[in-house]
């Protein structure tokens, strides 16, 4: 891990244990002073790489106590909690909805789905609606992850495709029609939502107020 004034990648080499040799580069560059590496932020892709890089500091320090810098999952849609760790306040959230309960949120699409079902004349039984329903979940959130409006769904199938096609855009148009509306009356918005409006609320307090100390987001591949 080279050095380097200001912005700057940094790369591992593949042979090398990578939460290892991250904790290992972090505190060759700021092990010295015990608060320097306090005040650090590591951004990861989900819990499990959290907990992989807190024990790869511990056996990096051995028997000597060392204070870690703050992790955060950026990758993980439960993020109220870990956004507060970066943003140092919940309050900035406060004005962004709650995110609806993971559960709730799947049996309500399943009955969603079923009701497509009925329409299309093809009644669902309660176990294939409710896997149905974690498709559309899952296909939903990747649209809210990488900011695609739901609506232009319909653009991405021509009206000349095959039946089955058509079919599934219909389906998926329980999304961009029945699926907000049910939010808005619950006053909720789906995980994917609320983490992006988190990240839009820490892009303007870093703009108005860095951090004190070193940032590094390691390992997220994603474009979200």
């Amino acid at each position: 891990m080279a050095e380097a004034a200001g912005p700057s990648v940094s790369t591992i080499p593949p042979h090398r244990a990578f939460v290892d040799a991250l904790a290992a580069g972090l505190i060759a560059r700021h092990g010295d002073d015990p608060m320097a590496l306090a005040r650090g932020l590591v951004l990861l892709p989900n819990n499990r790489s959290c907990r992989a890089l807190s024990d790869a500091f511990v056996r990096r320090a051995g028997e000597r106590g060392l204070l870690l810098p703050r992790m955060v999952p950026v990758g993980d849609l439960d993020l109220d909690e870990a956004a507060g760790v970066a943003l140092d306040s919940l309050q900035d959230g406060a004005d962004i909805p709650a995110a609806i309960d993971g559960c709730a949120r799947r049996l309500m699409l399943a009955r969603l789905v079923q009701r497509f079902g009925d329409l299309e004349g093809r009644p669902l039984g309660a176990a294939e609606a409710v896997r149905l329903a974690g498709q559309l979940a899952r296909t939903l959130d990747q649209l809210i992850a990488e900011e695609v409006p739901a609506a232009r769904l319909a653009e991405a199938v021509p009206e000349n495709v095959a039946h089955h096609w058509q079919q599934t855009l219909r389906f998926l148009q329980i999304v961009t029609t029945e699926w907000p509306t049910v939010l808005e009356g619950l006053g909720q918005i789906d995980a994917a939502a609320r983490r992006n409006l988190l990240f839009d609320s820490l892009v303007r307090r870093w703009r108005e107020s860095p951090p004190a100390g070193f940032v590094v987001a390691v390992g997220i591949t994603t474009s979200a």
